[in-house]
């Protein structure tokens, strides 16, 4: 099958979404998983951006 292109644009989308309703312990590991998709995908901005929100999210959620 053709790549068309991954799918990494929609990582940032998912990570976003899931900084809404997920507990720390799932935000914990899209963490882990994010910055291992960094690493493989340096050119994906939106998804460097969505990682540095998510970071936000799990400090404000360990504070608590």
């Amino acid at each position: 099958m053709p790549n068309s292109g991954g799918i990494q644009p929609l990582y940032g989308v998912i990570i976003r979404d899931k900084c809404k309703s997920s507990d720390l312990d799932t935000l914990k590991a899209y963490q882990k998983v994010a910055y291992d998709l960094i690493k493989d995908y340096p050119e994906a901005k939106d998804l460097a951006a969505a990682t540095k929100e998510l970071d936000q999210v799990i400090a404000s959620k360990g504070k608590k």
